[in-house]
């Protein structure tokens, strides 16, 4: 598919839903104001409601963010200017709301009074975003409604699906690469991917062919357009996951490599250090330091089998932090800095991964995960912004490792959440 019409299947997927978004909005909107201004006999169903509507307005906020980047290809960035504005503003609205369910779930006991007012506040910006957004979703999907050209989606959705099945053929090598350089539950989360986008193709073109019979009988088409737009996205989804996890693996793998020169140095100076050292305390702190990571290394270099370079990276960050702190007591206040200076690079590698990991499994199971694993992934993407903005490399490989855990007690979350049950999360 041509990189200048990319956007026109989704005129469907966007047109013909929104109204179903609009009033779900408004619908919604209306729950939540009675919600925020009503008596609620329980704390616990006063925290139970804010729970649920802030899962339902991340997803709402989610949604309107594909949008906005659907309208600026199809009407132009000026056009959707104004929308792009009013989601950036509900996505501040959003976060403030998971900052109060972080402090809701810190363990630092909160007063009954707090925790009614905190959550009263979430119920407060979750029916401001809901406002903020209808108005806009009604706009567009009106003048999409205009726009609307079925003969012509047709041939270009056909053209397309096409162009998806040549993506799917390329994906079968890059599948077969990953399967013999990487273990396999690195990536096990796309090895079926091929095939599902195989599916959700022919469920494509099924729809499609029942829509050029109802073009040719003069009647309405939408749906069964729609339809045919919903499965190619889902395939093109897919296809998009093989190229994001080998990419990632691939980026893991290379840091890896530096990540073992770089600590093999570490090790160096360490001992070093230790045979010059007069002090018994800091000799005995180095020599275990220098085992852990020497161990670490050898683990990380191991050709026996097939490599996890995400999870040998993570061991040997924790050997690496060891030692690090080891070699702190012999060292001056500048060459700490400097340490954690080049630790830094790879503590935020690991915390951009890990946050990768999380944000992606939730994204693709967002129906069954609940409001505290998203609470993590947004806490840590807020510690991330602080890890980057820090001035002291000290304070901000502290914060870079703070979010690998909340990244990681996210994904664990969600996992939790999304398995083995086939419910949806109560909303």
């Amino acid at each position: 598919m041509t990189d200048g019409l990319w956007w026109l299947p989704s005129l469907i997927v966007f047109g013909t839903a929104g109204l179903a978004v609009f009033v779900m909005v408004r619908v919604t909107a209306a729950r939540r104001r009675r919600l925020a201004t009503g008596t609620h006999d329980t704390l616990a169903a006063l925290e139970q409601q804010a729970g649920v509507a802030l899962v339902r307005t991340d997803d709402l906020v989610r949604s309107a963010e594909d949008e906005v980047d659907f309208a600026s290809a199809q009407f132009g960035e000026a056009a959707a200017a104004d929308f792009a504005r009013a989601v950036a503003s509900a996505r501040d609205q959003l976060r403030e709301a998971f900052q109060l369910h972080q402090q809701l779930a810190d363990a630092v006991p909160d007063s009954e009074s707090q925790r009614r007012r905190w959550n009263s506040r979430i119920l407060e910006l979750c029916t401001s975003v809901d406002r903020t957004l209808s108005e806009h979703t009604r706009q567009l999907d009106e003048r999409r409604a205009v726009e609307r050209n079925a003969p012509d989606l047709v041939a270009e959705l056909r053209r397309s699906i096409d162009a998806t099945e040549k993506r799917v053929e390329e994906a079968g090598p890059i599948l077969e690469r990953l399967a013999s350089s990487y273990a396999p539950g690195t990536f096990i989360a796309v090895s079926d991917a091929t095939g599902r986008a195989h599916d959700s193709l022919a469920a494509a073109r099924a729809a499609l062919a029942q829509a050029e019979l109802r073009v040719s009988a003069r009647e309405s088409a939408a749906q069964a357009l729609d339809t045919a737009s919903q499965h190619l996205l889902t395939a093109r989804h897919a296809l998009d996951s093989v190229s994001r996890t080998a990419s990632g693996l691939d980026a893991a793998a290379a840091e890896l490599a530096a990540a073992v020169a770089r600590v093999q140095a570490t090790v160096d100076d360490a001992r070093r250090r230790r045979d010059a050292s007069e002090v018994p305390e800091a000799v005995d702190e180095l020599t275990a330091g220098i085992d852990l990571a020497t161990a670490a290394l050898t683990r990380a270099s191991d050709r026996t089998e097939l490599p996890d370079p995400l999870d040998r990276l993570d061991t040997l960050r924790e050997a690496e932090d060891r030692l690090d702190a080891a070699l702190s007591s012999a060292r001056s206040r500048q060459q700490r800095i400097e340490s954690a200076r080049e630790a830094l690079r790879g503590a935020l590698f690991s915390a951009r991964s890990h946050l990768d990991v999380a944000a992606t499994f939730i994204a693709e199971h967002r129906s069954r995960v609940g409001p505290d694993a998203r609470t993590r992934l947004a806490e840590a993407e807020r510690q991330l912004a602080l890890a980057q903005a820090a001035d002291d490399p000290v304070d901000a490989l502290d914060i870079a490792r703070r979010v690998s855990r909340l990244a990681q007690d996210a994904d664990a979350l969600a996992r939790y959440d999304a398995g083995p049950r086939t419910a949806p999360y109560k909303r």
